[in-house]
């Protein structure tokens, strides 16, 4: 069962924002040239770059959240106390998933109710384009959790300083 879900997460958050890059990159590209060069632009292009934007953006991020790849503003976080760093962090981190805990049923919601509206030359449904946020946010909220976990644990003592407080990304290692 794990490996079923692992492997699902690594569909929804690599394969297809790939995927759907690639789709939007070329589409782009036969838009450009069927427009300059043949001067009869294709309609179709514009509906498949708008989909495999939002895909590539919403289900890449996920991916981005999983390697912690994402811009962090550390410079005063990294100043702190590791107590201080570990509270700062905590609270940033639960509001992050009581916002996007809230989010969750209405964006489930709005793909739905947007499901009878398509895009205007592929016909693809428009909760399709949408439905890829509500994995996000649960995304999200799911990468959120340990950091929260981690935090804890150095507040209460169990833990000396979270990871991300200690490892300087330049020079790979642990502050010491």
């Amino acid at each position: 069962m794990k490996k079923l879900a692992l492997l699902l997460r690594e569909i929804m958050e690599v394969y297809i924002p790939v995927i759907s890059f690639i789709f939007l990159f070329l589409a782009f590209i036969l838009q450009v040239f069927f427009r300059y060069v043949v001067n009869h632009p294709l309609t179709w292009t514009q509906d498949v770059i708008v989909i495999g934007f939002c895909w590539s953006v919403i289900l890449g991020a996920c991916y981005t959240m999983r390697r912690k790849g994402h811009v962090q503003f550390t410079m005063l976080y990294e100043a702190y106390s590791p107590k201080v760093a570990a509270w700062a962090r905590l609270l940033g981190n639960l509001l992050i998933i009581i916002t996007f805990a809230l989010m969750v049923i209405p964006s489930f919601k709005y793909a739905f109710f947007l499901g009878f509206q398509k895009t205007p030359v592929l016909r693809v449904s428009y909760t399709w384009i949408f439905l890829p946020f509500t994995y996000f946010l649960l995304s999200i909220i799911g990468y959120s959790i340990k950091p929260v976990l981690e935090d804890w644990k150095v507040i209460t003592g169990k833990l000396s300083d979270s990871f991300d407080h200690s490892y300087d990304p330049l020079l790979g290692e642990v502050k010491k």
